[in-house]
């Protein structure tokens, strides 16, 4: 059976301590990015949102100075993204990247998915606690108001093994037990379960409607207000069975084992988290309507306080016509990498000036300058064998290899003593 969804393009939204030179290479949000490009092969685009208060703004500054610091900002930012991409490249994944001046972080990301318009976003979760509707942030206003289905990646799971689907989720008339969403909902979750080899697991929290005790305040036998009670647990009980009936056909549709259904009577910010507990799910992927602040505080609400009490991924589903999407900034600042970093690995005599300038380098790791060291030393080694193997003569520079023994004997050291990346080598230019 296909139904799995086409995923085109992935969104990847990278916090700060993600883009920096030391920062860890096997983050969970890039490797689960890097799994869906792999499996799918599904297009990435990295997008980082580049602010700084201090230069927002300042009562006494020039326009032109300020456009000036968040121009270098954002390009010191967009050269950091350029090495992410280089190795991504190199694993043969189909990926760009987009560094921009813009705030507030929420509708800055909503502006960006609108623009893109990828198949999903995916970003850090954050904690953040749950009260009464109240409280807002980030997270909680990608799932209700993206234009896209949103991806939290949770930094303590470590594999997606189990993947809890919450359907049906609502009682409404008999006729409206499982809905298109819940389809949708499933086609999503058989995706995460293809491209990770996992399990799915449909989850269902029901409420059906209470009956009327009639032992009380009713003359007769007991076998009289007995039967009485039975006839009026039969509409209750027939709508159990049908909505337990609606949820495993549904399950069966996606050739999902019985075995794998859970169904709970109970209110869903109750189920949700205690099933997932119970069954150690790495992933929850559920829906979430588009309602206000205020209509949080007056109405049950589902997606907040499931992604407040849980410690996994989770994967919203939306509508995107049923999104809110801010108006665009007047005049956004992008980023624009200051080196070509995918070029240099290939050529670095036509990146660099010398070997030392590399070893200068601050925006980017040591391990990436040491490739770029190393593939020079290679290119050097190349002319000299095929020169001396009867190639035609050519201007060799021979000292070139000098430096780039002192520019790598320099990051040895400064790892030794640092061990940070970042310590600029002033002074030691020969």
């Amino acid at each position: 059976m296909n139904y799995k969804p086409k995923i085109q393009k992935a969104l990847v939204v990278l916090s700060p301590d993600l883009i920096r030179p030391d920062a860890p290479k096997e983050s969970p949000l890039l490797q689960r990015a890097i799994t869906l490009a792999k499996v799918t092969g599904c297009e990435l685009e990295l997008f980082h949102i580049c602010y700084d208060g201090e230069i927002a703004h300042p009562l006494f500054a020039a326009d032109d100075e300020l456009d000036r610091k968040r121009r270098e900002l954002t390009d010191k930012d967009a050269t950091l993204m350029e090495e992410i991409v280089a190795r991504l490249k190199g694993e043969g994944i189909n990926v760009r990247h987009e560094v921009r001046w813009d705030s507030p972080r929420t509708d800055a990301i909503l502006r960006k998915t609108a623009q893109a318009r990828p198949d999903i976003v995916m970003k850090q979760a954050r904690e953040h606690s749950y009260v009464l509707g109240i409280t807002t942030n980030t997270d909680w206003e990608l799932a209700r108001r993206s234009p896209a289905s949103v991806w939290f990646v949770n930094d303590e799971v470590e594999n997606i093994d189990r993947v809890m689907a919450a359907v049906g989720n609502s009682f409404r008339d008999q006729g409206d037990i499982t809905t298109a969403a819940d389809y949708d909902l499933l086609r999503v979750a058989g995706l995460i379960r293809d491209t990770f080899d996992a399990e799915v697991y449909p989850v269902n929290a029901f409420q059906a409607p209470e009956p009327v005790n009639l032992a009380a305040g009713v003359s007769g036998t007991v076998l009289q207000v007995a039967s009485l009670h039975d006839q009026n647990n039969k509409p209750r009980d027939q709508r159990i069975k049908q909505h337990t009936g609606s949820v495993k056909a549904l399950a069966q549709y996606f050739d999902i084992p019985k075995d794998n259904v859970h169904i709970r009577e109970g209110h869903p910010n109750a189920v949700i988290p205690d099933v997932a507990e119970s069954l150690g799910a790495d992933m929850i992927v559920m829906g979430a309507s588009d309602i206000s602040r205020f209509e949080r505080v007056i109405s049950p609400v589902t997606v907040e306080p499931v992604m407040a009490e849980t410690n996994t991924d989770m994967l919203i589903v939306r509508e995107r016509d049923l999104s809110r999407v801010p108006d665009a900034t007047k005049s956004p600042v992008y980023g624009i990498p200051k080196y070509d970093l995918e070029n240099a690995i290939i050529s670095p005599a036509s990146t660099f000036v010398s070997p030392l300038a590399v070893a200068n380098l601050s925006e980017i790791s040591v391990e990436l300058r040491k490739r770029i060291l190393q593939a020079w030393e290679s290119d050097i080694r190349a002319e000299m064998t095929d020169e001396n193997e009867g190639g035609a003569a050519r201007e060799i520079e021979i000292d070139v290899l000098d430096e780039i023994f002192s520019a790598r004997a320099l990051l040895e050291m400064k790892q030794q003593l640092h061990g940070d990346g970042r310590m600029e080598l002033r002074g030691m230019q020969g």
